[in-house]
């Protein structure tokens, strides 16, 4: 099966909300190719940043409000292009006054606001090193080493909608984004979780 194929079908898994099936499936699946320096990243999560997420949530829709004059319907949240930007991994944020699904995504470009601030996202620094040492010596002419980097960035992705997923359990009712639908990727990516659904 082509990684490509392989991924639509994670995607799948995703937006049914399951984000741990689709954690255990990608790495058992990634247990089976030669392992490399890619493999750290399994068993390894995010769920230490779940307080950096509420403040950060927070803090977008504080400001977004002071900005904007109609209610927010939904947040936007994405980490940047962590492949190639491996000296700094982060997300950054925007904001909507309305809301669509998320069968089509082409409206999250649309945003209303776009929050100045990010969210640095700690704990994988050895893996930033390894796509460092990946781009810089053009190591995808390794054979293996590119679906190795193509899984570990899956995970990665899976790694943060996880965190994200954990961080509006922990504050449901407690913090006021958990009321809003707040849609997670990383850039370049076809896998988005959804916390709640569009009202």
């Amino acid at each position: 099966m082509e990684f490509y194929d392989f991924e639509n079908q994670i995607n799948q898994i995703v937006k049914t909300g399951n984000i741990q099936d689709a954690i255990q499936e990608t790495e058992a699946k990634f247990k089976t190719i030669s392992e490399t320096e890619f493999h750290k990243v399994i068993g390894r999560d995010l769920l230490h940043l779940k307080n950096d997420v509420d403040e950060f949530l927070n803090a977008l829709l504080e400001k977004s409000k002071e900005d904007l004059d109609d209610e927010i319907k939904a947040i936007y949240v994405e980490m940047n292009g962590f492949t190639i930007n491996y000296d700094m991994w982060f997300t950054t944020g925007a904001s909507f006054t309305f809301c669509n699904d998320s069968e089509d995504t082409d409206w999250l470009a649309d945003y209303d606001y776009f929050f100045e601030m990010a969210m640095i996202i700690s704990g994988f620094e050895d893996l930033q090193k390894v796509y460092e040492d990946y781009m810089v010596n053009e190591k995808w002419e390794i054979e293996g080493l590119e679906m190795a980097s193509d899984f570990c960035a899956l995970l990665i992705t899976l790694r943060l909608l996880e965190l994200f997923k954990a961080s509006f359990e922990k504050f449901n009712n407690n913090s006021e984004w958990t009321n809003i639908p707040v849609f997670v990727t990383s850039h370049d990516s076809e896998t988005l979780y959804c916390t709640i659904g569009c009202s």
